[in-house]
């Protein structure tokens, strides 16, 4: 493999990273908006457990970390589903259509074409 090829190489690997970094991100982003409600829940229930067991002064901390979760659970819920889903879609199918050329392209230098 000439040096040139390595050098195009490692650039689309480190695009492909890059790739990989904002799927993960769009990933996670769907889970998150898909367990929102659920957050939501959960972080009302430990709310009413603080408030509840009287001990609200010294677990203030604990109380406005909740009240912080709970604000970002409600700000995913008003996200655009659509949105959402089709930029996991989008950025997973990026990521394989780059991934898939470049495993193509590695073949090809390593037999020595191009």
């Amino acid at each position: 493999m000439k040096l040139g090829q390595k050098l195009v190489l490692q650039a689309l690997e480190k695009e492909q990273k890059r790739l990989r970094l904002k799927a993960q991100k769009a990933a996670q982003l769907s889970e998150d908006f898909i367990n929102a409600t659920s957050k939501i829940s959960e972080v009302r229930r430990k709310a009413s457990e603080i408030l509840q067991s009287g001990e609200l002064e010294k677990r203030i901390k604990e109380f406005d970390e909740l009240a912080n979760q709970e604000r970002a659970a409600i700000n995913l819920t008003q996200k655009d589903a659509n949105k959402v889903f089709d930029a996991d879609i989008k950025a997973k199918s990026e990521l394989d259509e780059f991934s898939s050329e470049l495993s193509f392209l590695t073949m090809r230098y390593n037999r020595g074409g191009l």
